[in-house]
């Protein structure tokens, strides 16, 4: 069953759009490091007044649970947590959820 993973950013007063869109394109291209890994990655900044502080987010789609582990310990993921996300932004906000089978478009 598909897996989806959801994280919501809370860039730091100091960071620009500018680094926080650099930083997303590092995320972007854990796609291209991992693609047996991740199928899809969608990204971009908040436009909601009900974001309770956070300003940029991603979703991830894996093909499985046991994908989304092998992502969470690769070498290439835990470099852009340490190296790009941690210094430019102050908070994370983690969900991931089983993608339901009446989900539309069905996905596999």
């Amino acid at each position: 069953m598909a897996v989806a993973h959801i994280i919501l950013l809370k860039a730091k007063p100091e960071t620009t759009e500018e680094i926080a869109q650099e930083v997303l394109k590092d995320v972007a291209g854990l796609k291209d490091a991992l693609p047996d890994v991740i199928e899809s990655v969608h990204l971009g900044a908040n436009f909601s007044t009900r974001s309770r502080g956070y300003t940029h987010g991603f979703t991830m789609i894996f093909k499985d649970r046991a994908a989304l582990d092998q992502y969470a310990t690769a070498p290439e993921h835990v470099k852009v947590i340490h190296e790009r996300i941690r210094p430019h932004f102050d908070d994370t906000l983690a969900f991931d959820y089983d993608v339901t089978e009446y989900s539309n478009p069905r996905l596999h």
